[in-house]
């Protein structure tokens, strides 16, 4: 269960990292193809560059900027998809940690009972449907101050086939 939990952990942390990098790439792409388009349109305005040669150089770069977006678009997209996976794992590790909650919780009412049934059969009122523990299998005080008394003393004579 333990090792289940860390491994879910680690999935989760690594497709986090991998959707955060491919949330970056997607915005870089897009944010490159915009300064592009920005730096074109102020060498035109500020008459270094002819409209004509704008034109072209629109034309040439417009294949490029449509083909950044659809890979940004693409890496928007999987990162999407990869926040969704995070989202999924880390809905797994929390229904993971809820039944091992609930298992817990279960255990220790168990227990409890248990420990409630064995005081009451000491109290002469028998449960037959007592948890067995063993509560305080050996007492550290006894009646008589002597710890072999409740031991039956062994029998008389020679063990059977004694050789001696």
């Amino acid at each position: 269960m333990e090792e289940r939990r860390k491994k879910l952990r680690g999935k989760e942390l690594l497709t986090a990292g991998l959707a955060t990098v491919a949330t970056i790439h997607a915005a870089h792409g897009v944010y490159t193809s915009m300064e592009a388009s920005e730096k074109r349109r102020k060498l035109v305005a500020e008459g270094e560059m002819t409209p004509e040669e704008a034109r072209k150089r629109k034309s040439k770069n417009m294949l490029q900027d449509a083909a950044a977006v659809g890979i940004a678009a693409l890496g928007i997209k999987s990162a999407f998809s990869e926040w969704k996976e995070m989202n999924e794992q880390r809905h797994s590790v929390k229904e993971l940690e809820q039944r091992r909650r609930k298992r817990r919780k279960q255990r220790e009412r168990r227990e409890k009972e248990a420990r409630q049934n064995a005081l009451v059969s000491q109290n002469g009122m028998a449960n037959p449907y007592a948890y067995p523990v063993a509560a305080n299998a050996y007492p550290t005080s006894y009646a008589d101050a002597n710890p072999y008394g409740a031991v039956p003393p062994p029998p008389i004579g020679a063990p059977p086939g004694a050789r001696y």
